[in-house]
């Protein structure tokens, strides 16, 4: 059983695990402690000397996260000493640093521009000219590095070392020259997640850099779609768009991190091709078709459905049940592995998002969702059928699906359900339907571990309704 002990911070009294770290013992009761090299999925550096601390019976301050929890402690990091101490050391990080923050993407989310408000304000006291570093650097995998707003906090350096541990960054030369090194361009599928940890603006994102202050930007908590892994993750939108997708800590899934595929799952939810209205193909162009009409036109015929992994619980469920004796066949299309099974890390091989679900609704219901029941469905397919395909939000092979696309050219009616346009493949239907985004719908699906993990509807940016009985009425009972 894990040992609990009472320490006194700041006068008040917090309870923490005996052992356990001090500064995320603190961090973890709210209260506030000024850090930049700490971060709790990464080893103790103790470089930045932030967290200072004073404790009774203890003749000098020391960092708080170089220390551990015990019994009966009283810590302050209120007192005019450790103030003192903390602006002192405030001030040498930000000698050389740049004043750039108006054109910086960390603003207003960058713990230099707090702290200095809380600890600092003073009047500087340089008198020679900062020292200046290399600017702008593309070090790949969609990250750049400013080696002038750098702080040397160690913490890119860490998880290249711990994490991936393919170490393609180090800190080179000492002293106020000391900089990070790029050993090689960055070429480890978690890149991005040096982006999130930096507490300063030397690493920003290629894909976000320059899009939106981050003030105007509202935070959706759902889960990726991007393989089974199903991470716990945020994506920043507003009005004009969704602009980046972020992990959120999950101790039983991903922890801190995401892989970098994960970070794109949002572009198709408000791009220029996002579907808005039905649509009917006149010669390869997709034009508005009336909705009604594509209604009256499928109206009595035999209906297919071909399904993909992509669904919520709630939306198998639903569609299930409006089905339910009727003469309508349903079969699953489940997107090809890609890559190996596990990375070691986060990635998996299977993309399919909600597999586990799929296959237990398609059992309830009494389906088959093997490949040999879509072979079956596909083999039955004529020329007087309606063929309906959920198409998956996220396709990393589009020959595989084309593929498919080519076995329902048989049926003269074949209609897509689907949040875009972007495929080229669409040329394959005679008409598109509108379906809601993984961003525009509440619901649960169940990622690898068989457990169900909660999508959460943001803003809607078409003309798509977040009821999950929208399948269903494409359905002729």
């Amino acid at each position: 059983m894990t040992e609990k002990v009472k320490i006194t911070w700041n006068g008040k009294q917090i309870e923490a695990v005996k052992g356990s770290n001090l500064l995320q013992a603190a961090l973890d009761n709210g209260e506030q402690v000024a850090h930049y090299c700490y971060h709790a999925g990464l080893s103790i550096a103790g470089v930045c000397r932030m967290c200072m601390v004073e404790q009774d019976g203890v003749p000098r301050p020391f960092p708080a996260c170089n220390a551990t929890c015990g019994d009966g402690m009283v810590v302050r990091n209120d007192t005019p000493k450790i103030k003192a101490a903390v602006e002192a050391t405030l001030q040498f990080h930000l000698v050389n640093h740049p004043l750039d923050c108006p054109v910086c993407d960390q603003a207003g989310e960058c713990g230099l521009q707090d702290y200095y408000m809380k600890y600092g304000q003073y009047d500087s006291q340089m008198i020679d000219k900062k020292v200046h570093k290399d600017k702008v650097q593309d070090i790949g995998k969609n990250v750049m590095l400013d080696a002038e707003r750098c702080i040397l906090c160690s913490r890119c350096t860490r998880f290249t070392a711990e994490v991936t541990k393919t170490n393609e960054l180090g800190i080179l030369n000492r002293g106020d020259h000391a900089e990070i090194n790029v050993n090689e361009n960055l070429k480890n599928d978690y890149a991005q997640n040096l982006v999130d940890i930096c507490p300063v603006g030397a690493l920003t994102s290629k894909d976000f850099r320059f899009k939106q202050r981050v003030w105007f930007l509202e935070e959706v908590h759902t889960t990726c779609i991007g393989c089974e892994t199903g991470c716990s993750v945020k994506v920043s939108q507003n009005k004009n768009g969704s602009y980046r997708v972020k992990p959120v800590y999950d101790e039983a899934v991903n922890k801190h991190w995401m892989c970098d595929d994960g970070r794109s799952i949002y572009k198709h939810v408000s791009s220029p091709t996002r579907l808005q209205n039905a649509s009917e193909n006149l010669n390869g162009l997709f034009v508005p078709a009336d909705e009604n009409a594509v209604i009256e036109l499928v109206k009595g015929r035999k209906a297919k459905f071909i399904l993909s992994t992509s669904l919520t619980n709630e939306e198998y469920a639903k569609f299930f049940a409006s089905i339910k004796g009727s003469k309508a066949e349903v079969a699953l299309y489940t997107l090809p592995t890609v890559g190996p099974e596990f990375d070691g890390i986060l990635r998996r091989g299977d993309k399919n998002a909600n597999l586990r679900g799929a296959q237990k609704a398609f059992e309830a219901a009494g389906f088959d969702h093997t490949q040999a029941g879509l072979d079956k469905l596909l083999g039955s397919i004529s020329g007087s059928d309606v063929a309906y395909v959920v198409v998956p939000e996220i396709l990393y092979n589009e020959d595989h699906f084309n593929t498919l696309l080519t076995k329902i050219e048989k049926a003269s009616t074949r209609i897509a359900l689907t949040p875009g346009e972007t495929l080229s493949t669409m040329k394959a239907f005679n008409y598109l339907l509108p379906v809601p985004s993984f961003l525009e719908k509440e619901g649960e699906i169940v990622n690898f571990q068989g457990v169900n993990r909660k999508l959460a509807a943001g803003l809607s940016y078409g003309e798509t309704t977040k009821d999950v009985s929208y399948y269903g009425k494409w359905v002729n009972l």
